[in-house]
């Protein structure tokens, strides 16, 4: 069948088949693990992108250049690359709770390194904000990777995709106050200090909240599917390289929403040369991520009921391309900011899920591969082609035109106009790019829904019963 992973591996494994138990249990505290890991995605996105709006204050706070400022942002996705897959590995060995406190306590930590950098002379506030962005670096590859696994393992088949989309819409939620924020709490470089003690409360929250983690795994299963035999670690790349489904998915939306985190980073040096200040660019990304979180939790509910994963990721794949191609337009011809919001609400709205309903879509065509790993190493595809946007658009910009010079809102608090560029090429080379990966999106990708197929084996075997302790079981 198209996108199987191996002919020899059975959609319903036989030592599942022998081991159906009388009834599936899911339990309360389930939704409190939930907001614990929640906490730690959204404190994580907020410390990754608090500098990306206010990107010409904190380079004169720090006094580095824009590459400088851009690395702030660019080392999580190189860590994430690099660290995945142990990362996922230790997760999928030692389980969910040891994944969310190394993932909460090393966010809190690099936090910490942020806020000693501000208690130094200005010479040595960059190398130590960087060594916290490290540390969160870090962090990030153990709370980015929970929801998948931990919403399979806890949550029924009927509530997995909404509980995975909650914590990735809590991630657009944290990358909306990291960017709309600091633009209105940052007038000018003195109160940076204040920012970055203010982005510390989620991450001490999260901290916080870990300690009710008391197991990894219910007691009980929530489905049939959670049973299987998970293939062994060394065997996972054999598996997946032999999942063309997989490799599509990969290849197309993986590397296609590597858009999203790059024009979180270079959003504001692409508008500012076009007369849109600090807080028309924080407003353009608000209005990406508040829509993208309604996002994310209404097409995690649709996709839920409905059950089409695979129709759902392309129609809203697609109309986000659509719009992010609106957007670029949009900029290089200096449209009034509030048509810039509208747009950025459509691309939020339908862009933003995609990510977590393609991960579903990744879980669904190669169970059973362990579930993290196969999570990491498709956001891997994100990160990679976040980093060579970074690193290599910048090459492709132009020097402004006199136009641009006499309306530019870039350098504002200085007076200095040298790194001003115009990013009208790279631009269009997203878009182009983008609308090449949709089209071979739909065209060759095709999801066999093996974890579905054992949830409906489980629905005939036995039924799903909510816990009634009204304590937390």
């Amino acid at each position: 069948m198209y996108g199987a992973i191996d002919e020899q591996i059975p959609v319903s494994p036989s030592p599942t088949t022998e081991l159906i138990p009388v009834e599936f249990k899911v339990y309360k505290r389930r939704w409190l693990y939930l907001v614990c890991i929640c906490l730690a995605n959204m404190s994580n996105s907020i410390l990754w992108i608090n500098f990306a709006s206010i990107a010409n204050i904190a380079k004169s706070y720090f006094d580095v250049s824009y590459s400088a400022i851009n690395w702030l942002s660019l080392i999580f996705m190189i860590i994430c690359s690099i660290f995945t897959l142990p990362s996922t590995w230790a997760i999928d060995r030692f389980g969910i709770r040891f994944g969310i406190l190394t993932g909460v306590w090393l966010n809190l930590i690099g936090g910490c390194f942020r806020i000693i950098s501000t208690w130094v002379s200005i010479k040595g506030r960059y190398p130590i904000v960087f060594i916290g962005q490290m540390i969160c670096a870090f962090a990030q590859t153990f709370t980015l990777f929970l929801p998948t696994k931990f919403a399979f393992v806890w949550f029924p088949d009927h509530q997995r995709t909404l509980a995975n989309s909650l914590c990735f819409a809590t991630n657009f939620l944290g990358v909306f106050i990291g960017t709309v924020a600091p633009p209105i709490i940052v007038p000018h470089e003195s109160r940076i200090p204040l920012l970055l003690y203010l982005t510390l409360i989620p991450a001490i929250l999260a901290a916080a909240l870990s300690f009710t983690v008391r197991s990894s795994q219910p007691p009980t299963p929530s489905c049939l599917a959670s049973l299987d035999v998970k293939i062994p670690y060394k065997s996972v790349f054999k598996k997946l390289l032999k999942s063309k489904s997989y490799l599509i998915l990969f290849a197309t939306v993986g590397i296609g929403l590597s858009n999203n985190n790059t024009l979180s980073t270079l959003l504001q040096q692409i508008m500012c040369p076009f007369g849109y200040d600090n807080i028309a660019v924080g407003l353009c990304i608000g209005c990406f991520i508040i829509f993208g979180l309604i996002g994310c939790i209404l097409m995690g509910y649709i996709a839920d009921k409905t059950r089409k994963l695979e129709e759902v990721t392309k129609i809203l794949y697609s109309v986000g391309v659509i719009s992010l191609m609106c957007i670029g337009l949009f900029i290089v011809n200096e449209v009034k900011s509030y048509w810039l919001y509208l747009i950025f609400a459509i691309a939020g709205l339908s862009n933003a899920p995609v990510l977590p309903l393609s991960l579903d879509l990744s879980i669904e065509t190669t169970h059973p591969v362990p579930e993290a790993t196969v999570a990491g190493i498709f956001m891997v595809a994100s990160q990679l082609g976040s980093i060579l946007a970074i690193v290599i658009l910048p090459y492709f910009t132009m020097a402004p035109s006199a136009h641009q010079m006499s309306i530019q809102k870039c350098e504002v608090q200085d007076g200095k106009l040298n790194d001003i560029r115009d990013y009208s090429i790279p631009v269009y080379i997203l878009a182009v790019t983008s609308v090449v990966l949709v089209i071979c999106f739909i065209t060759f990708f095709h999801c066999e829904y093996r974890r579905q197929t054992k949830d409906e084996i489980e629905h005939h075997a036995a039924a799903i019963v909510v816990d009634t302790n009204p304590e937390l079981a």
